[in-house]
C-alpha cells in the first residue's frame, strides 16, 4: 500500500507510455502489485515496545511508534534503505536520504498498527490450527522441500513465537486489506472504460500567447492612461505597533531629533529599513498596493523634492509615512524600461485584454486555416506542433507513475499543452471533433490554441486486453493508498517525527 512520501522524485524512468514487449508491461502491473500490498507480508521480528523513549517517534491509539533492533521498524529502515538504493539512490550521509528512509518507515510502522488495530474491531482473528499449518510450512524450518522436526527442536522458542506472531499479524493485515479494498468492476464500466481507451486522437495546432500582443498596442494603452506610470523615488518608515507611534517617530524626524536614516533602521518595519528606508524609483502603479487610500498615494507621488508625508495606513495593517527624495517624473514613451513596466502591468491587471488580443488572432487564423492549416500558420508565421495519439482520459486517472493504463497525452515537447488533460473545455472540443475538424479557439495557460483534428486512430487489442485485466488492480492501488493515507490523517496517531528525527540525527552527526 502506498504511504504519501511513497511519491517524493524518483530517478528518470523514460516515456510512460506503453510500448514494446507485452510481457515486460505484465512484469511491470506484477511488481506493481507486490509493492502495493508489500507491507502486508514484510517481516514483523521482535516486540515493538520500546523502554527507550528518546527513539520513540509517535504512536497509534496509545501504543509507540518505536526504534527497536529487530523489530518492525527497524526492519521497514533497512528494506526502505535497500529499496532505495537498488533504484539508483545512494546514503551519502545527508540528511534528505535519511529523512526519505526514516519517514517512509515510520508511516508504513503506522500503517502495519493501524491495521492490526482495525482488524481487531472488526473481529478477525486467526485460528491456532492455521498457524500451526503456516508454521509447518516456513521455509525455516524446510529441508529437502518437507518439514524438519530437527529444524524446529533447534530453533529458539523466542524465534518461534516471533515467527508464528508474524504470520498472525500478516495474516490479520492480508485479510483486512483484502476485505476492505478488494475490487471487481462491473462489465458495464470495464466497457466504459475501454471505449474511452479505444479512440484516440492525433491532433495539430497552433498556439497564440497572449505575450504577442504588439508593444504599439502596449504603448498606445499607457499614452491613454499615463498616470500609472509616472516615476518617483521614495524613501519610506514603516511601523506595526500603532498610528500614535508612527506619529511620534515622525515628529522627531520632522524636528530633527532624529534623522530619516535613523528613524527607518532603529524603527521601521519593512524590506527597506537596512537601506535607511529607500525604496529606489517607482512606478506609481508598483506602489498601488502599499496604502489603503489611493488618495494618499496620489499626494505623495504630486509631492515635491524632500517632502515629508504624512501617516497613512497601509494595505498591510500597518503605517507609513515617506520622503520624496527626487520629484515625479512624467513617463518616456519612448524608453525601453517604460515598454518593460507597461508589459508587466498589463500581464497584472489587464491579462483580460491581452487574452482578447490573443482570441481574436486565433479566431481570424481558423478562418483562414479551414482549407489548409499549415499553409495558413506559416504564412500567419505561426509554428504548427503535433501529438502522439492519445485517448480521453481526464486528469490521467489512470496514470499510476510509472505508465498510464488508458494511455495519456505526452506534453513533454508540448509545454502549450500542460495540463490540457485536466481542461475539460480542451478536451470536450478535441473529442467532439471528427477527422479533419477544426476547434474554436481554446483558452489554455496564457495562450489562445486552435486544433485540428489530424487523425483518429483506434488501440490495438493489446491494449484493450491489458486494460481489461489490470484495471481491479490500478483501481485496488488507489484504494489502497486512500486506506493509508486515512490511517496517517487519524487522530489515532501521535506523529512526533520530526522531532525526535531531528535530535536523533544531530546525535548522530
Amino acid at each position: 500500500m502506498a504511504t504519501n512520501n511513497d511519491k517524493q522524485a524518483k530517478p528518470e524512468s523514460g516515456d510512460k507510455r506503453r510500448h514494446g514487449n507485452s510481457f515486460v508491461y505484465i512484469g511491470t502491473i506484477v511488481l506493481l502489485v507486490i509493492t502495493v500490498l508489500a507491507f502486508v507480508f514484510v517481516p514483523a521480528m521482535g516486540s515493538m515496545s520500546n523502554k527507550d523513549n528518546s527513539l520513540t517517534f509517535g504512536s497509534w491509539n496509545g501504543k509507540p511508534i518505536s526504534f527497536v533492533q529487530g523489530g518492525y521498524f527497524s526492519t521497514q529502515v533497512q528494506q526502505i534503505k535497500a529499496q532505495l538504493e537498488s533504484q539508483g539512490y545512494k546514503d551519502s550521509g545527508d540528511q534528505f536520504f535519511a529523512f526519505q528512509v526514516w519517514r517512509r518507515a515510520f508511516e508504513n510502522t503506522a500503517v502495519h498498527l493501524g491495521l492490526l488495530d482495525l482488524s481487531q474491531k472488526a473481529g478477525i482473528s486467526v485460528s491456532d490450527s492455521f498457524l500451526d499449518r503456516q508454521m509447518i510450512g516456513n521455509q525455516a524450518f524446510v529441508e529437502n522441500g518437507v518439514f524438519s522436526k530437527r529444524k524446529y527442536r533447534e530453533a529458539s522458542n523466542s524465534f518461534k513465537l516471533s515467527l508464528r506472531k508474524e504470520i498472525a499479524q500478516s495474516t490479520l493485515k492480508q485479510r483486512f486489506v483484502s476485505d476492505t479494498v478488494g475490487f471487481m468492476p462491473s462489465d458495464a464500466e470495464t466497457a466504459f472504460l475501454k471505449g474511452m481507451a479505444q479512440s484516440q486522437r492525433v491532433i495539430e495546432y497552433v498556439a497564440i500567447p497572449f505575450s504577442a500582443y504588439p508593444d504599439a498596442e502596449r504603448l498606445a494603452w499607457a499614452k491613454a492612461n499615463p498616470a500609472a506610470f509616472r516615476r518617483v523615488r521614495l524613501s519610506k518608515v514603516t511601523l506595526s505597533s500603532s498610528r500614535k507611534e508612527a506619529e511620534q517617530v515622525l515628529a522627531k524626524v520632522k524636528s530633527g531629533e532624529l534623522s530619516f536614516e535613523e528613524a527607518a533602521k532603529n524603527h521601521s518595519r519593512d524590506s527597506y529599513a537596512a537601506k535607511g528606508g529607500d525604496m529606489g524609483a517607482r512606478y506609481q502603479w508598483e506602489l498601488k498596493g502599499e496604502l489603503k487610500n489611493e488618495s494618499d498615494l496620489d499626494t505623495v507621488v504630486a509631492a515635491p523634492k524632500g517632502d515629508l508625508s504624512a501617516v497613512y495606513d497601509t494595505l498591510a495593517g500597518s503605517w507609513s509615512f515617506y520622503r520624496v527624495e527626487e520629484a515625479a517624473t512624467e513617463p518616456d514613451f519612448a524608453s525601453a524600461d517604460l515598454l518593460k513596466t507597461v508589459t508587466a502591468y498589463l500581464d497584472r491587471n489587464e491579462k483580460g485584454r491581452l487574452e482578447d488580443y490573443a482570441v481574436a488572432s486565433a479566431a481570424r487564423f481558423a478562418t483562414a486555416a479551414a482549407t489548409s492549416f499549415g499553409n495558413a500558420a506559416a504564412s500567419a508565421g505561426y509554428v504548427v506542433k503535433e501529438t502522439k495519439p492519445f485517448p480521453l482520459n481526464y486528469g490521467t486517472a489512470l496514470d499510476i507513475g510509472y505508465f498510464s493504463l488508458l494511455g495519456s497525452l505526452d506534453t513533454a515537447d508540448l509545454p502549450e499543452l500542460k495540463g490540457a488533460d485536466r481542461d475539460e473545455r480542451f478536451l470536450q472540443a478535441v473529442f467532439s471533433l471528427k477527422a479533419g475538424e477544426l476547434s474554436a479557439p481554446i483558452v489554455l495557460n496564457d495562450q489562445a490554441i486552435v486544433v485540428r483534428v489530424k487523425e483518429i486512430k483506434n488501440a490495438d487489442d493489446g491494449e484493450m486486453g491489458l486494460l481489461e485485466a489490470y484495471y481491479p488492480t490500478v483501481v485496488q492501488q488507489g484504494v489502497s493508498s486512500e486506506l493509508a493515507s486515512s490511517i496517517l490523517a487519524s487522530p489515532y496517531l501521535k506523529d512526533d517525527f520530526m522531532a525526535t528525527f531531528s535530535r536523533v540525527y544531530s546525535q548522530a552527526n
